[in-house]
């Protein structure tokens, strides 16, 4: 019988649970690259090579070779007994396999052989067992080993787009064709710089959050694995988004923090401020969402607050940096939306601020003056205006505001009076294409000549850490920056109340 160990068996949950059926004399590879020879001799040609956590059939014996037929490549040959593992007797017993998958599964480049014991296991386990601790445990390690097979891939040179294959290159190919005919799916998608991220569908994480048995590390593993941030379409529609990022906040709302250690908290708690603050700016975006975005960044901002600085591994320390970025760029959507017209004076003049809508969809921001009825200033954005923000310094010169283009990155617009007339100039956290971070304003310095703000951002594949900034409002040139608040006069003097009371940047 072909020695098929998990494919049917991964294709439903209650397939999964049945008793397998009795195969032939199964053998798992245990190298990469064992040679399928047409004689039980090292000098007979070799047919074919097989790869780690391939399955073949043992149809005999001779010397000290398997006769082995392949039913994939449908070839038969011989390889050498120290190179395969046959699962009969005491090695297919359910226990024996289990402890030899705990053992692989902590070798790197070792996955595709654990999902191959991980499926055998699979296959073996009877109802009771894959339905108790042990099956949680064998598709808690089947899903965590295709989760890493899939970024061994991305990091590798294979992951670029036009690139010549390497020898390593050809080994995690390989393993992937050894994953997908277990039944494991991967989804790639590109990302910057013509590189692909590959991710594995998820399929497993899913049933383990379904079995009573998981514990709460195993559930938390699985909702984190089913939540990244960087395994999502790019193309999906706002709609597609919306639903993705609620479905994910939920799946994370279902992780019990009772019984879960420090360092697993820390994680749920982190991704739930990125899925919140995502989900926050998929609402705005909604036609009347105003309560619900209002409601879901004010949830991002309370999961981040639970976190615990003395538990996060170092690991984790980017998480966190990237949970405060993507709450601090939603944080002004927690805040009662401010009115559509902002008005100050400017001497003896009267200057009005209005947000009205585009013609295309867009916000429009345009600026007049009391006393003549054409605008000094028109701007159009599809980005999110958060109108709370707006500030003005005491001289009636400058204004700001932060708007949000996408749902990680929120850039400064910088409205200022200049001898040509007014104008309006966008401060990005860094110079790149948007990714992750923010540009805030921090503070006036009296006098009209100077801008306090704060930037942060991971773009580019590029973190770029906080830095606090002195600007020139003239020519909007950075006069000093430091990545300490506390080492800038102008910031221990003008920083700005507000900012100090609601800005992560401080954290």
């Amino acid at each position: 019988m072909r020695p098929t160990l998990c494919t049917a068996a991964l294709a439903t949950t209650a397939a999964l649970l049945q008793p397998a059926p009795t195969h032939a004399a199964t053998a798992l590879v245990l190298q990469d690259q064992a040679a399928l020879r047409a004689a039980a001799r090292d000098a007979a040609p070799s047919q074919a090579a097989l790869w780690r956590g391939e399955a073949v059939e043992i149809r005999g014996e001779r010397l000290d070779f398997y006769q082995v037929y392949d039913y994939r490549r449908e070839r038969g040959g011989f390889v050498r007994k120290g190179q395969v593992l046959p699962l009969e007797g005491q090695a297919a017993d359910p226990a024996a396999l289990l402890a030899a998958l705990r053992l692989v599964r902590l070798q790197a480049g070792a996955e595709s052989l654990g999902l191959g014991l991980a499926a055998a296991y699979v296959q073996q386990a009877s109802a009771e067992q894959m339905a108790g601790p042990g099956g949680v445990e064998a598709l808690d390690a089947l899903g965590s080993l295709a989760e890493r097979l899939a970024d061994r891939a991305s990091r590798s040179s294979a992951a670029k787009l036009d690139t010549p294959q390497t020898s390593t290159d050809t080994q995690l190919a390989a393993q992937l064709d050894v994953a997908a005919r277990y039944g494991l799916k991967f989804q790639s998608f590109e990302r910057e710089a013509g590189s692909l991220q590959l991710c594995y569908e998820g399929e497993v994480f899913r049933r383990v959050l379904a079995l009573p048995a998981s514990t709460p590390e195993q559930q938390a593993r699985a909702a984190l694995a089913l939540t990244r941030l960087d395994c999502q379409n790019p193309a999906a529609t706002p709609s597609q988004k919306l639903q993705r990022e609620q479905w994910r906040a939920d799946i994370l709302e279902r992780v019990p923090a009772n019984g879960l250690a420090p360092l697993w908290r820390n994680r749920v708690v982190l991704r739930q401020a990125a899925v919140w603050g995502r989900l926050a700016y998929a609402q705005a975006r909604q036609a009347d969402a105003g309560p619900a975005a209002q409601a879901a960044s004010a949830r991002a901002l309370q999961a981040l607050a639970r976190v615990q600085p003395a538990e996060l591994a170092d690991e984790d320390q980017p998480l966190s940096n990237d949970a405060a970025m993507q709450a601090n760029a939603v944080r002004w959507q927690a805040l009662p939306a401010g009115s559509s017209t902002m008005s100050w004076s400017r001497g003896k003049d009267s200057l009005q601020l209005r947000l009205l809508p585009g013609t295309e969809g867009d916000q429009c921001l345009v600026l007049q003056s009391a006393q003549a009825r054409e605008a000094l200033l028109r701007h159009c954005s599809f980005g999110l205006i958060q109108t709370a923000s707006f500030s003005v310094n005491r001289e009636g010169t400058a204004a700001t505001l932060a708007v949000q283009p996408t749902e990680s990155w929120r850039e400064l617009w910088v409205l200022r009076q200049t001898p040509q007339g007014w104008r309006l100039d966008v401060l990005p956290p860094v110079a790149a294409n948007p990714g992750l971070g923010y540009a805030e304003f921090a503070g006036w310095v009296p006098g009209g000549q100077q801008l306090l703000m704060v930037r942060e951002a991971r773009a580019e594949g590029r973190y770029t850490p906080r830095s606090f900034e002195v600007l020139d409002l003239q020519s909007l040139q950075v006069l000093r920056r430091s990545g300490d608040a506390q080492q800038l006069g102008p910031f221990q003097r003008w920083a700005d109340a507000g900012w100090k009371a609601g800005s992560l940047s401080l954290r």
